[in-house]
């Protein structure tokens, strides 16, 4: 079942509230808009001259959970000890359980009276951990999904939802990918490539300069293939724009 507040070391989405002179104030978005505190010292690393600079009101960032007092409604998080990776892992699990509710939400009210959204989260996450791994699971094996529920009624209605709109990817791509850059902000200008890079079904990870690895996952292997290519040729033209090179991607 979902926690009602997050955990010493969990990774949480942020919306930003409010910036001051020593820190930022932060929404946590995954638990009813509860606030968490970011000190400056935990927004980047090095010195900050301008907090402005790196995070401004309604951004949303990910966080790592430093410290957690619900009974006083505190919660320290840092902003410069995600990285990149986990950032995108996290926002894209974020995006799938807002999707899945949206769901939820849509199926009941085409079936008001079958259909109780807050029965169906609840019993959903108790079982399944999170509604998007759920309907996945009813999507691919719907007899486990409705064994798992007690073949609820309303369960029957996702399974027929999930069976004809929700099917997983069934191909994956991996290739490598070699970005340079030598200005003086060159790391930048390789994170800001490989954020432009970034689309429905690619995964994009550093293995080891210079080198990159692009994961692509869709449903067809000649889309797989084609996404990828995309996101390089996408990756590698961002990169010349801004003084760099790049070659690949290569398939592994």
């Amino acid at each position: 079942m979902k926690k009602a507040d997050p955990e010493i070391g969990d990774l949480v989405v942020c919306t930003v509230k409010d910036i001051r002179d020593f820190g930022a104030v932060c929404n946590l978005d995954e638990y009813g808009n509860k606030e968490g505190y970011i000190h400056i010292s935990e927004v980047s690393s090095g010195w900050i001259k301008y907090i402005r600079d790196y995070v401004r009101e309604g951004q949303r960032i990910v966080c790592k959970v430093l410290d957690a007092n619900p009974a006083r409604g505190r919660f320290d998080l840092s902003l410069r000890r995600v990285n990149d990776h986990q950032k995108r892992e996290k926002l894209k699990e974020w995006k799938n359980e807002q999707r899945a509710e949206k769901i939820l939400s849509n199926l009941s009210v085409q079936f008001p009276e079958k259909f109780d959204k807050n029965v169906a989260v609840e019993m959903m996450e108790e079982k399944f951990g999170s509604l998007a791994d759920a309907l996945d699971l009813a999507a691919v094996e719907p007899d486990q999904f409705l064994s798992e529920l007690g073949n609820e009624g309303w369960a029957s209605i996702i399974v027929t939802y999930a069976k004809e709109n929700l099917k997983p990817p069934t191909a994956e791509l991996r290739g490598v990918i070699k970005l340079r850059s030598s200005s003086g902000d060159g790391i930048e200008v390789i994170k800001k490539a490989l954020q432009a890079g970034e689309m429905e079904g690619i995964e994009i990870s550093y293995i080891g300069a210079p080198q990159y690895r692009i994961v692509s996952r869709a449903e067809d292997p000649k889309i797989a293939e084609d996404n990828m290519r995309k996101s390089g040729e996408i990756i590698i033209s961002y990169l010349k724009k801004h003084g760099g090179i790049g070659e690949g991607p290569v398939k592994e």
